[in-house]
């Protein structure tokens, strides 16, 4: 069976913010570090309220209950910015390029704009699909993205991916927030 798609630059950041959001380190260092920002908001507020800087004390407790409500979202908008960054210089000459990803019985064979690459069906770990991608995760810790857009006969794939027995995740809910 044989896929053609076309990355686009969104695919790529779609691939490392669902990666950010299913390691679970990520989210744990996200909560740790907010936490120790309201708590060091919350120490001064007390020190100040103690030497009597009332109105100063008001401000920060009012600044760490900001912290609290605002800090996931503006953390998750910096990390959208900084991937989208990222995907801008590092994947430059794949975006818009057409791709060419052909299932066998014993390998996964990929044709980039850079040359063909084979890869052992046991080599993948699992396949994470998504509303708009299937991110395809290797046993090394590498990835293929595959586009969903263009593509019609999913149910296809998705039956020839169960005949490999490679294991489907649906997420289909998914979005970074």
């Amino acid at each position: 069976m044989k896929i053609e798609y076309i990355l686009r630059e969104e695919n790529f950041i779609e691939y490392h913010l669902f990666s950010i959001d299913e390691n679970k380190n990520t989210m744990k260092t996200l909560n740790i570090s907010k936490v120790f920002l309201v708590g060091l908001l919350l120490y001064f507020a007390f020190d100040l309220y103690n030497h009597n800087q009332t109105i100063f004390a008001v401000l920060l407790v009012i600044s760490a209950i900001l912290t609290l409500v605002f800090y996931t979202k503006i953390y998750k908008t910096k990390l959208r910015k900084h991937y989208t960054k990222i995907v801008k210089n590092s994947y430059a000459d794949r975006v818009g390029e057409k791709e060419t990803m052909e299932f066998t019985s014993e390998h996964i064979i990929t044709k980039e704009n850079d040359g063909e690459r084979k890869t052992k069906i046991s080599e993948i770990e699992k396949i994470n699909e998504t509303q708009n991608n299937f991110f395809i995760k290797l046993t090394n810790g590498t990835s293929f993205i595959i586009s969903k857009k263009g593509i019609d006969n999913w149910e296809l794939i998705k039956t020839k991916w169960e005949e490999l027995k490679i294991p489907l995740f649906e997420n289909l809910s998914w979005e970074w927030k």
